[in-house]
């Protein structure tokens, strides 16, 4: 049986005509392939952004081909490749070479082929270099969907050698009173303006309140399972649906309250669990 979704992320918004585009390629290349709009809203250019929502939604899609498309360096030196994966769920991820497909791979039970997608075996109306999701990504990722051996669609080349982006340090150290003190980086601001941050949910089991720095500010604030356990315009802090820390302010935003953004740092103090 052949996967039949291909998975679509993006960062090409809705303004223009970049998506349908995608979608009619696929659909005239294959038309029995069913496709899924995972977001387009990922922000233009941002590949780290693009890898966290990827990992994030990737243990809930079904079987089939997620089709991922943050390319800054298209025209460039960077190849196009797919891949596939060890684990249930998707077989196969398509996508640039430049760390967008990563942590998705790594969650799906980590890449066992890779091949380079051979661009002589797609062809489009016109010759262009800087539109790969509409001439390469989307035309691989169908083929896939409709059953297409992985090896007829470029040259294999050792999984190891594919581009990882660096991972997100956490810094932690004891204080004299026996309280640990951890620098942490906000991964994702949601539409909502919870902050989630590179720690695991878990480190908060056991907690009551923490202690939390932005921006030369401090706050100390409950750590709670649900946001109706804050009162209205609280801030708080829980474990979000993605299993990570996540900083929240009850019907509000705590980006906004605490002036934060994606990258930026946070320092957590209480009396932490293994941080690790």
């Amino acid at each position: 049986m052949s996967p039949g979704v291909v998975f679509l992320a993006t960062d090409y918004g809705l303004d223009d005509e970049f998506v349908g585009v995608l979608h009619a390629v696929m659909l005239k290349l294959e038309p029995s392939v069913r496709i899924v709009d995972v977001s387009h809203g990922i922000a233009p250019f941002d590949v780290q952004g693009g890898a966290a929502l990827l990992a994030r939604a990737a243990l809930h899609l079904g079987e089939g081909v997620i089709c991922a498309v943050v390319d800054p360096g298209v025209g460039g030196t960077r190849r196009g490749v797919a891949v596939e994966v060890a684990a249930g769920g998707p077989r196969y991820l398509v996508g640039p070479d430049n760390g967008l497909l990563a942590q998705a791979a790594g969650v799906l039970g980590g890449v066992v082929r890779a091949v380079t997608l051979d661009p002589s075996l797609f062809t489009t109306p016109i010759e262009a270099v800087t539109f790969d999701g509409r001439d390469l990504f989307a035309p691989a990722a169908a083929r896939l969907a409709a059953g297409a051996e992985l090896d007829h669609l470029g040259d294999e080349f050792d999984p190891a050698n594919l581009v990882q982006l660096p991972g997100v340090e956490v810094d932690a150290r004891v204080l004299p009173d026996g309280r640990t003190a951890v620098t942490t980086v906000v991964t994702w601001v949601d539409r909502f303006g919870n902050v989630q941050l590179s720690l695991r949910g878990t480190v908060l089991d056991g907690l009551s309140t923490v202690g939390v720095a932005v921006n030369g500010d401090d706050a100390l604030v409950q750590v709670v399972a649900t946001f109706s356990d804050l009162a209205i315009g609280n801030a708080g802090l829980l474990r979000d649906a993605n299993g990570a820390a996540a900083l929240v302010v009850a019907q509000g935003s705590a980006a906004e309250r605490f002036s934060l953004a994606a990258g930026d740092k946070v320092d957590l103090v209480g009396s932490f669990g293994p941080i690790a």
